[in-house]
C-alpha cells in the first residue's frame, strides 16, 4: 500500500472515532440551532422588522463560523495530529515503519483536512439554507452562491489554520495553550489595531473574501480595508504550503523524547 495512503487512512479512522469529533461535531451544529430559532422569530414577526434571513445568516457565518468555529476545529485537530502521538507513546511506533516522516506528516495532514471539511462545511451549508426559509423563494436563489462563497472561505481558513496549528502540535509542549494564546492575542486582538498589522492575520484575508457587507463582518470588516480576494486566495494559499513545508521539515529533523 502507498505509504501516503496508509498513513491517511489509519490517521482518519482514529480522528473519526475519538470522543473529540462527537464532541465537536455537535458543537459544530448548534449555528444550525440558532438558525432556525432566528427563522422563526422573523416568519412570526418577532423582533425588529428589517431583519432578514440573509441578515441572519450574516451575523452567523461571520460571527459564529468564521471567528469562532473554524478556530476551534482547527485549534484542537490540528494540535493534537503529532501532541496526541507524542501524549500517548504511540510516535515511536510510527518511526519504526519503513515511511519517510514528511510522509507520515503530510498524511496526518490531510485526515485532518477531510474531518474539518467534514464538521464545518455541511453544518454552514445547513444553517444557511435554513435561514434562506425566512426570505422569499427568488430571494433566496439568489443568494446560493453566497453559501458557495462561504463554503470556499471556511475550507480555505480550514487549510491555512490547520497548517499552522499542525507545525504547533509538533513543536511545543503545551500546543493547545500556544494555539489558544496565538487565536485571542494576534488573530483577535491585532485585528483591531489600526494600520497594516492585520494584514499579518490569516482571518484578515478571510474576512477579505467573505461576500457579506462590511456591517456583518464585525468591527473589523468596517475599519479595515479589505484586500482583493485574487490576493487574499493567493496568500492563503502560499502561507498553508509555506507552514506545511516547514511542518514537515521541522518534523523530519526533531527527535522526539517520550517522558517516562
Amino acid at each position: 500500500m502507498n505509504p501516503l495512503n496508509a498513513v491517511f487512512r489509519l490517521s482518519l479512522a482514529v480522528l473519526f472515532k475519538s470522543k473529540r469529533t462527537l464532541v465537536i461535531g455537535m458543537l459544530c451544529f448548534l449555528p444550525a440551532l440558532g438558525s432556525l430559532i432566528g427563522t422563526m422569530l422573523i416568519l412570526g414577526e418577532v423582533g425588529p422588522s428589517d431583519v432578514t434571513g440573509f441578515g441572519l445568516i450574516s451575523f452567523i457565518i461571520v460571527n459564529a463560523y468564521v471567528y469562532v468555529l473554524l478556530l476551534v476545529v482547527t485549534l484542537f485537530y490540528g494540535t493534537a495530529l503529532v501532541s496526541d502521538e507524542i501524549e500517548d507513546k504511540t510516535i515511536t511506533y510510527l518511526f519504526m515503519r519503513p515511511v519517510p516522516k514528511p510522509t507520515i506528516y503530510v498524511g496526518k495532514y490531510l485526515a485532518y483536512l477531510v474531518v474539518g471539511l467534514a464538521l464545518l462545511l455541511p453544518s454552514a451549508a445547513l444553517t444557511f439554507l435554513i435561514a434562506m426559509f425566512a426570505d422569499p423563494a427568488g430571494e433566496a436563489a439568489r443568494h446560493i452562491p453566497v453559501l458557495l462563497k462561504d463554503l470556499g472561505v471556511l475550507a480555505l481558513g480550514v487549510l491555512a489554520y490547520g497548517a499552522l496549528f499542525a507545525l504547533v502540535g509538533a513543536q511545543t509542549k503545551r500546543p493547545v495553550f500556544f494555539g489558544l494564546g496565538f487565536s485571542i492575542v494576534w488573530e483577535t486582538i491585532v485585528s483591531f489595531i489600526p494600520g497594516y498589522l492585520n494584514k499579518l492575520t490569516i482571518k484578515h484575508y478571510l474576512i477579505s473574501l467573505l461576500p457579506h457587507p462590511a456591517g456583518e463582518r464585525g468591527i473589523t470588516g468596517i475599519f479595515e480595508a479589505a484586500t482583493s480576494a485574487p490576493v487574499a486566495i493567493t496568500v492563503l494559499l502560499l502561507v498553508t504550503a509555506g507552514l506545511l513545508a516547514l511542518g514537515a521539515w521541522l518534523f523530519a529533523n526533531r527527535e522526539y523524547v517520550l517522558e517516562q
